[in-house]
């Protein structure tokens, strides 16, 4: 009989429409997900679409979202029989329980898993299109997609079918079922968004994620491209644990469905129906009442009813238990979200409104979204649901009493969501110590904004379920509409003013507050507020009422209800919805220019073609740089006007010059001494000027240009955050000419070069190429500079140099700013009302311009500043400057960034963090080292444009931090921080976009040249000597600094180190620089036996070895002979409460390839023991190297 139900189950799904419609739908997502450019699960880079980890990857994303599927398939299953009354007659039969919820559910779980298949069909069919890049498909291997489709897939589905069955089976209500799946969903999204990422967690979530996504990341997370392309995670250990453990959860649900199940009518609804019997059958005593009172009809009586049926509509939803699960978790996501939003190195942040405020944008996004679905279908469709259609729409109440009230209902409960974020904001902040909400940024900034664009969304979703047949269609078309959203702006079609409810992006900031964003925002909120009312007059138009269902009849007799007042706010709103239009259109496509994606990329491309071959023209250089510049920030506007002295350092004539600007700059005059436009491509912004007669090797000539920087009204999207109120923030190369071509704003993607007709790879220059040391990487000479500024009165300026003069004078500041030694000419232009905390130091003014309520930080900033003046003037040159100036911008983007004596820094990246935890590692101090370490690398001594070049600025800016940090806060600090940067180094090999270089040979690679440069340098001190390190470092400075071309190279630095190097320390600098090299050693077992003297004989068993990679990450053994640190300790490193006492022993010892085991003698009891257990060398699992005795 079971056999026979299953069958039964199975044919049965397999002929309804909904198995088919979610089939083809995921069928599409996973083809589009292979087949579109813009989209990548798990590839990217050089990991093909069809790799393994790909195709792992999508199964276990695709299975999160499924469940929502699965529900619509198993879930019902015994439901379906209660709601069409054969229930009682099923039961009635000799059929035994188990085989009648068995074979029902393992028939609806067959049907599942079939239709799951269509997500390994659409991808597979998704490798086949002769759109897609044929470099991106790696090999049809067909058992890759069978392990992903059975390893994640089946087990997956298995787990939450029988979880839903269970649920659906115990409460007979699909309702409730899908409030179950919501709850899981959102439950899933804020356990692993907020867990899964944090290191501290990865093994729990390994164990406890239940779509084997934590087990798998564990397994695969260092997994370089070759082993993402070629290799299924083996299912041992860890990963197969994960999965039986969640396949057992799954069954046991499928038992508690059987031992639960109560084959009676929905259960304890029986005792409801007996109270109703016995209160139809107790007798009715009728009192007389009186007259009936008068109806009363108009427009007053409808605002009456309007408002008894809001609040009726509104108080039925917030009595619904749904509604109390999901406001529930959505405040348990909100806290969890925010608990840890923002930390950097672990290091937490003060949690200021406007960091809590975008934390809950994001966090109730999407539970605004499923209760606008859900209630929607539940306010428009509950009287026919319940059969009392026909008694409501048979009274004289106004069509519009019952659309209105059950619009403003599903507001009110979206807006609800918004004050319950508020207060889990600041519950949160409460918790975290943070005790100034702010309340009117809450209401201002949040509450106002997000009310409107749930109003709209209100709307729209009241709207479709109005015109839908039933309200699953009308569920079904919302959910296709949203998906919808997302392909099209992938495809392009992505402009304001036919997204719905799209409006352009307010950043905030504690400095900017709103900005000028929030006035743009305002004319595309009345734009959309426009439409929902349009939409709002046709959903009455159409309303249904009575027995009429139809749409066609509803259609017709639309006309007709339009032609009073309904048509005439309709017809106002479409008039008002087509002039915003317009000039809306005016704002984003006249005054500014509008472009999709394809089209930005296109332009790219042409201007490659066009003008890539003058890369290597040679140019005149800047050796003056003479500025006035007149910044109204409140326009915005930057008016300047300049003059460059250009100088021939060529040894040959020079025919011509080039100079370009950037698109959003307009360069009113532009004039060369001696000179006259040969050719220009005004698209480019890109100008060739031939001089009458060529410049003579040592000859100077003069540019002069006038130049304005500003946006007219406002864009689709990409506004200005450079001029602004209160916060400008713009460098040179953004409001000033630049001389000669390079390859700023290039096309990067493999995949989109090769589709539009160029090389797949734009590399810079081989290491070899002596030519590229005729210019640095940055693209900038060394200039004097005087830069005079006007601002206004209340605000402070700056720019590079030392200021000469500042006056106030008619409501505005000049200022004026002359350099002391040559810089490089790239430097910006700030402008605030700052607050000045200043110190001198060792003849050093150390400033902070910083916004009057950000001083939490401002001390430790002035600390890191002095500690690395100390630190970099003894050991590597004296500083060039008289003073040292931190400079806050808003955050509009999370950086530092160094420019002569000055280092621009967003208030979101220390200003606000908190570091009370001693414990936590002080990014604000390593930041300001860093950044202030670029004076010397980059601002003495810039690398050529070439290979290597950012070993010369970012590698020893972190080396040079290292160092300041190690002498502040000792050792143990520098560990947990090398640890940090060990696992993202390891981490980003895998996400590769070309391939892997040695250091040496970094093509500007963040991960190799911040991360791996800092483990090697810190490495490398270890190994020959800070001094012997810091010798080399002066000599590169001797020889380089402030020089023009020739440029250094990355093999100038090894040549230094190497001849402060000893002989058998050549070798490792060969592996750590010009190789690929990386280390694996583990320490297999510790023992330790008490002497008789007391003291303890310990043996440390190692197994080590060394390999080389290539850019791929296909790894080749090679011997290992070096010395690293074994250490023996009372407690673990790197845990929390070790220090320096907690040292039993550290020594030295030599270590081969293979097994090995060391012997020590110790006067204490070890507890720990290990190799290299600080983590300096390149390990490939770092975990394994320090092991408990026993």
């Amino acid at each position: 009989m079971f056999a026979k139900i299953a069958s039964f189950e199975f044919r049965y799904q397999l002929r309804q429409p909904a198995f088919w419609v979610i089939a083809i739908v995921f069928g599409l997502l996973a083809f589009g997900a292979v087949a579109s450019p813009n989209v990548q699960i798990g590839s990217g880079g050089i990991v093909n679409k069809n790799a393994p980890f790909a195709l792992a990857s999508a199964h276990i994303i695709f299975n999160v979202f499924f469940m929502l599927a699965t529900t619509a398939i198993v879930a019902n299953v015994v439901a379906r029989d209660t709601q069409t009354g054969f229930g009682p007659m099923i039961l009635s039969t000799r059929i035994t329980k188990g085989a009648y919820l068995y074979g029902r559910f393992f028939g609806a779980f067959a049907a599942v898993a079939l239709c799951y298949m269509s997500i390994a069909i659409g991808t597979l069919l998704g490798t086949f299109m002769p759109w897609v890049d044929p470099e991106t498909i790696g090999p049809l291997r067909l058992g890759d997609y069978a392990y992903a489709y059975g390893v994640f897939g089946l087990t997956g589905l298995f787990l939450t079918s029988a979880l839903f069955f269970m649920l659906a089976t115990i409460t007979r209500s699909m309702m409730a079922t899908y409030i179950g799946v919501v709850a899981v969903l959102i439950a899933y999204l804020a356990s692993t968004g907020v867990l899964g990422s944090r290191p501290e967690f990865e093994t729990a979530m390994a164990w406890a994620e239940p779509f084997g996504s934590g087990a798998y990341a564990l397994v695969t997370k260092y997994w370089t491209a070759a082993e993402r392309n070629t290799l299924n995670a083996p299912i041992e250990g860890v990963l197969l644990w994960n999965r039986v453990i969640w396949t057992a959860v799954g069954a046991v649900f499928l038992a508690a469905a059987y031992l639960l199940y109560r084959p009676s009518p929905r259960g304890a609804k029986l005792k409801k129906q007996e109270r109703l019997k016995a209160l139809v059958e107790k007798d009715v005593v009728v009192t007389p009442v009186g007259a009936l009172p008068k109806p009363s009809y108009g427009f007053a009586s409808g605002m009456t009813q309007l408002w008894s049926r809001a609040v009726f509509e509104t108080v039925l939803v917030f009595k619904s238990p749904a509604y109390v699960v999901l406001v529930l978790l959505a405040m348990a996501f909100a806290v969890a979200t925010l608990f840890f939003t923002g930390e950097i190195y672990g290091a937490p942040i003060l949690l200021v409104t406007r960091v809590v405020i975008a934390g809950l944008t994001g966090t109730f996004g999407l539970i605004s979204i499923v209760i606008a679905i859900y209630y929607s279908g539940e306010l428009v469709w509950r009287d026919r649901d319940r059969k009392v259609h026909e008694i409501v729409d048979a009274s004289s109440t106004p069509d519009w009493t019952f659309l209105v009230p059950k619009t403003l209902a599903l507001a009110l409960v979206l807006i609800s969501t918004l004050m319950i974020g508020v207060l889990a904001g600041m519950v949160t902040q409460t918790i975290k110590g943070h005790t100034d909400y702010e309340l009117g940024k809450y209401l201002l900034w949040y509450v106002f904004p997000q009310s409107l664009s749930f109003l709209q969304l209100a709307v729209l979703a009241i709207f479709v379920q109005a015109l839908s047949p039933n309200k699953f269609v009308g569920w079904a078309i919302m959910v296709v509409y949203l998906i919808s959203t997302i392909v099209l702006s992938n495809l392009g079609f992505d402009h304001i003013l036919y997204r719905y409810g799209a409006g352009i992006g307010v950043p905030l900031s504690d400095m900017n507050g709103r900005g000028d964003f929030a006035g743009f925002a305002a004319w595309l909120d009345a734009y959309w507020s426009a439409f929902a009312i349009i939409l709002l007059v046709l959903a009455y138009a159409l309303w249904r009422r009575g027995t009429e269902q139809r749409l066609w009849p509803r259609l017709k007799r639309m006309p007709h209800r339009l032609m009073g007042p309904a048509g005439l706010i309709g017809g106002a709103a479409l008039a008002a919805f087509i002039g915003l239009g317009v000039f809306i259109y005016m704002n984003t496509n006249v005054w500014n220019e509008y472009r999709t994606q394809a089209q930005q990329e296109a332009e790219q491309a042409a201007y490659e073609k066009a003008l890539l071959r003058y890369e290597t023209t040679p140019q005149p250089s800047v050796a003056d740089v003479r500025l006035v510049m007149d910044l109204r920030p409140h326009q915005p506007k930057l008016t300047t006007r300049g003059t460059y002295v250009l100088v021939n350092n060529t040894g040959a004539p020079m025919p011509e010059v080039h100079l370009r600007w950037t698109g959003d700059l307009e360069m009113v005059d532009l004039t060369v001494e001696g000179a006259s436009v040969a050719r220009e491509w005004e698209e480019f912004e890109y100008r060739i000027y031939r001089f009458a007669t060529p410049m003579q090797p040592g000859e100077r000539r003069t540019v002069t240009f006038e130049s304005v920087l500003e946006q007219r009204g406002f864009k689709a999207n990409g506004n200005t955050t450079r001029l602004v109120d209160n916060g400008t923030f713009v460098n040179n190369m953004e409001f000033a000419p630049m001389v000669g071509m390079d390859r700023q704003g290039l096309l990067t993607d493999r995949t989109k070069r090769r589709k539009l007709g160029l090389p797949a790879e734009l590399r810079p220059a081989k290491l070899e190429d002596e030519s590229a040391r005729a210019r640095n990487y940055i693209g900038a000479d060394w200039v004097t500079a005087d830069i005079t500024i006007s601002t206004e009165a209340d605000q402070t300026v700056i720019a590079p140099g030392q200021m000469v003069s500042d006056v106030v004078n008619a409501g505005r500041r000049t200022s004026r700013f002359v350099t002391e030694s040559p810089v490089l000419n790239f430097f910006s232009v700030q402008s605030a009302r700052y607050e000045r905390t200043a110190r001198m130091h060792n003849g050093v003014e150390m400033v902070v311009f910083h916004d009057a309520a950000h001083d939490r930080n401002v001390p430790r900033m002035l600390d890191a500043l002095s500690a690395s003046l100390d630190y970099f003037q003894a050991n590597f040159s004296p500083y060039q400057f008289r003073q040292a100036r931190i400079v806050e911008f808003p955050d509009y983007a999370s950086f530092a960034q160094s420019y002569p004596n000055t280092f621009a820094w967003s208030e979101g990246l220390g200003f606000i963090a908190d570091l009370s935890d001693p414990t936590k590692v002080d990014y604000v101090t390593y930041v300001g080292a860093h950044e202030f370490a670029h004076q010397w690398w980059a601002h003495q001594v810039v690398g050529s444009n070439q290979q290597g070049m950012t070993v010369l600025s970012e590698t020893l800016a972190q080396y040079s931090a290292l160092m300041v940090m190690e002498k502040m806060y000792g050792k143990d600090q520098i560990r947990r921080f090398l640890k940090q940067e060990l696992d993202r180094y390891l981490r980003a090999r895998g996400t590769e976009r070309l391939e892997e270089m040695p250091l040496m040979r970094v093509e500007n690679q963040g991960y190799i040249h911040y991360q791996k440069g800092g483990l090697i340098m810190y490495l490398l001190r270890d190994q020959i000597g800070e001094e012997a390190v810091n010798r080399a470092l002066r000599r590169v400075l001797a020889q380089y600094a402030f020089r023009g071309a020739p440029y250094p190279r990355s093999l100038d630095l090894i040549a230094a180190i190497r001849a402060e190097a000893p002989a058998d320390k050549q070798a490792l600098i060969t592996d750590l620089f010009e190789k690929i090299t990386l280390y694996d050693v583990k320490t297999t077992g510790v023992t330790a036996t008490r002497r008789a003297d007391g003291r303890w004989d310990v043996a440390v068993t190692v197994d080590a070895r060394k390999l080389y990679a290539d850019g791929e990450g296909v790894e080749t053994p090679s011997p290992l002979n070096e010395v690293f640190d074994v250490g023996i300790f009372a407690a673990e490193p790197g845990k929390a409460g070790f220090d320096e006492e907690d040292v039993v022993l550290l020594e030295r010892r030599p270590i081969r390839s293979g097994v090995q085991t060391l012997r020590f003698i110790t006067t204490r009891e070890p507890r720990f023991a290990g190799v290299d257990p600080y983590n300096k060398w390149i390990d490939r699992d770092s975990n394994d190297n320090v092991r408990a005795v026993g």
